[in-house]
């Protein structure tokens, strides 16, 4: 039987990927190691007890239960923003009335949902196998967002939807700063980074109003800083910029990295956290075993498939209410 030792005992994620590497060499054989990790198919299965799992064709970390919970807030997230840009579509664009009143109506949740969206990013970030490769990937999508509303959606003659740094944009260079450096992250214990990014975020938080602030404390930001529109990505804009989403680094970066600590705790949970002795209810990977349970198929493939999804709603909804107002007269109801 080969010997788990070494990857039970990995704390970080170098040590999990040389442990697993030692071990599939074990397995497998120095030889066929290389053409299983190439010839891994990525698909995920539901058993008898609803757990899915991924299989990967050769043993790694990413063949433990995966955790469907997240896949299913993410889905939930995904659907949210889905509907909400919709309703904006639908008022804005199509002069549909109650399309715009359901907007005004659900708009004060949309941070509620976006934060939690960035958030489970964060937390996944910890399980992907590259997150400079998804970083780059979420770079050219965001390239895409930002032509296709500049300049696309424009020249159709919708106006009001240009995106210049909105939430893929965000994802995209966060990804890509966490990737390179994520070893000095892990050096970081999870609940002091959790602390410093909560505080983090609350004293950034106001920075598109000039200032840095925290329990009372009120710090004015140069002006010169707000003359232009070239540091928008930061957070630093002119009153008159306009964006229909825009999420700057400062402060939804530290949202971001507060999930990535969250995903250090839950992949590498600390062995004095439970006891030595798995809990009833809780799995030996660091959460209840109803995390990784199915629970609704809709938003685990919404949850999974959330970049497609999120890429491919505006221009298929734009299409299908330009058909159906050419259709049926949509609008002024």
């Amino acid at each position: 039987m080969p010997d788990v030792t070494e990857l039970a005992n990995a704390k970080t994620e170098a040590e999990v990927d040389a442990a697993a590497a030692n071990l599939n060499a074990e397995i497998n054989g120095p030889n066929k190691q290389r053409a299983n990790k190439d010839e891994r198919v990525g698909k995920w299965r539901v058993d008898q007890d609803g757990n899915i799992s991924v299989q990967t064709g050769v043993w790694t970390p990413t063949m433990a239960r995966r955790v469907t919970i997240i896949d299913e807030i993410r889905g939930f997230c995904v659907l949210c923003m889905v509907v909400f840009h919709c309703l904006f579509i639908l008022g804005s664009q199509f002069d549909v009335a109650w399309g715009t009143r359901l907007y005004e109506f659900f708009r004060p949740a949309q941070p509620a949902f976006s934060a939690m969206f960035i958030l489970i990013s964060g937390i996944c970030a910890r399980f992907s196998r590259d997150v400079r490769k998804r970083g780059f990937i979420l770079v050219v999508a965001a390239a895409g967002i930002t032509l296709t509303t500049v300049l696309l959606l424009p020249y159709l003659g919708f106006e009001g939807m240009r995106v210049w740094f909105g939430v893929i944009h965000l994802l995209a260079v966060s990804k890509l700063l966490f990737g390179l450096g994520n070893k000095t992250f892990d050096k970081i214990p999870s609940f002091l980074g959790l602390f410093i990014c909560l505080g983090l975020f609350f004293f950034t938080a106001p920075v598109g109003q000039g200032y840095l602030g925290l329990f009372g404390f009120h710090w004015d930001l140069p002006e010169a800083l707000y003359r232009t529109n070239a540091l928008a990505f930061l957070g630093f804009a002119t009153p008159a910029f306009e964006a229909f989403d825009h999420f700057p680094l400062l402060p939804y970066c530290f949202i971001f990295l507060f999930g990535t600590f969250m995903g250090k705790m839950i992949r590498f949970p600390s062995p004095r956290k439970w006891g030595s002795g798995r809990k009833a209810g809780w799995d030996d990977e660091g959460l209840p075993n109803i995390c990784y349970k199915l629970h609704s198929m809709f938003f685990f493939l919404l949850g999974y498939y959330a970049l497609p999804i999120y890429l491919l709603h505006v221009p298929v909804f734009y299409g299908l209410a330009y058909f159906l107002q050419a259709l049926l007269g949509m609008g002024n109801s």
